[in-house]
């Protein structure tokens, strides 16, 4: 059993580092989200700016190559609308911190 996605939210799905330097913690949810999903998504993606920002992760401009750390949400099902514009509206407010959003449905990017 994978304990991934909302339905755990103290667990770093996957971290990974790409050859720009460019760190991403990236959630991966396998389940529609919906409305009723909103407060768990929050506490998850919370959890994970926290741990961007807890010093754990290399957050310099020569550890990261100059990059942003970046959390990714990979949507692997269709989820309702109001999820959509929490996801928009969650992004200003990490970009304010120095963190990135991307959200991905199906592998393929979702322009917020």
């Amino acid at each position: 059993m994978t304990h991934n996605g909302i339905r755990f939210p103290d667990v770093i799905d996957l971290t990974t580092k790409a050859p720009d330097g460019t760190i991403r913690l990236v959630l991966a949810e396998t389940d529609a989200l919906t409305g009723h999903d909103i407060p768990a998504l929050k506490r998850k993606l919370d959890n994970y700016a926290a741990f961007a920002q807890s010093g754990e992760l290399p957050r310099s401009p020569v550890a990261t190559g100059g990059r942003p750390v970046l959390i990714r949400v990979d949507l692997y099902a269709e989820p309702e609308q109001l999820v959509v514009i929490f996801l928009r509206h969650y992004r200003t407010l990490l970009e304010k911190q120095g963190l990135g959003l991307e959200v991905s449905l199906n592998q393929a990017d979702l322009t917020l």
